[in-house]
Order: C-alpha cells, then sequence, then structure tokens
C-alpha cells in the first residue's frame, strides 16, 4: 500500500497551530503524537481503533 500524505495546516503567517500545540506538551507526550502521525502516513485510511476513529460528519 503506497504512503499516506500527511499535510499540516498552515496559518496565513506560516505558524502551524498543530505544531504549537505538540511544543507546549511533555516530551514523552509528543514522541506518541508523532509515532500515531507516522502510523497514519504508513497506514492511511486502513488505520483502525483505537489509533483512528469517527470524528464527526464522516470525518476519520
Amino acid at each position: 500500500m503506497p504512503k499516506t500524505k500527511v499535510i499540516l495546516y498552515r496559518e496565513e503567517d506560516g505558524s502551524c497551530p498543530f505544531l504549537e500545540w505538540l511544543e507546549r506538551l511533555p516530551v514523552k507526550v509528543q514522541a506518541k503524537c508523532f509515532l500515531r502521525v507516522e502510523r497514519l502516513r504508513e497506514l492511511g485510511h486502513e488505520l483502525r481503533r483505537s489509533e483512528a476513529d469517527l470524528l464527526r460528519d464522516g470525518i476519520y
């Protein structure tokens, strides 16, 4: 399966809310978040619970 492209949202000023939020977390939690994003990149839509789930309105 091809890797999924993970795109982070950036504001017009170049800031990235996700990265700003991530930087405020403890280092161990940051590492876990990076692992989840990497798993999303590797598995894409095949990623299932408990790593991915329905948010709302058909958004996973």
